[in-house]
């Protein structure tokens, strides 16, 4: 175990020479840009010139879609123009919700009418042995 520490606690002591190199000699290529803020600090506040303003910002969405709200109403008003045709809104069967609900009464009904007209049948005639 002493061993793997140690070799771990020389890897972090590498990792933070490099980290302290890196930035010590990347400050020199780094250009901030204070957009929301006034910066504090009197170094950063000495260089006015590089505080971004609305105007240095370029093309926004709201600028690239002005045009695009007024196109689809538009678009959509022709369409609204056009006649509505009533045949084509209306169900082509208007009475499908109620044939739908009455079908289950409808079969009890005719099977109770069939055996009515059986029964009916057998009291006129009940020496005929071809109903049996």
């Amino acid at each position: 175990m002493d061993e793997s520490s140690k070799k771990r606690k020389e890897r972090l002591e590498q990792l933070r020479k490099r980290k302290l190199e890196s930035t010590t000699n990347g400050d020199k290529d780094v250009s901030l840009s204070f957009r929301n803020y006034t910066p504090i600090n009197n170094d950063l506040k000495a260089d006015d010139s590089k505080i971004t303003t609305p105007a240095d910002i370029g093309d926004t969405v709201e600028k690239k879609m002005e045009g695009v709200v007024e196109k689809v109403i538009e678009e959509e008003d022709a369409k609204r123009a056009k006649d509505i045709d009533i045949f084509n809104l209306a169900p082509k069967k208007p009475n499908w919700d109620l044939k739908r609900d009455i079908e289950p009464k409808l079969l009890k009904l005719e099977k109770r009418t069939r055996a009515a007209v059986i029964e009916l049948i057998r009291r006129e005639r009940p020496n005929d042995l071809s109903m049996a």
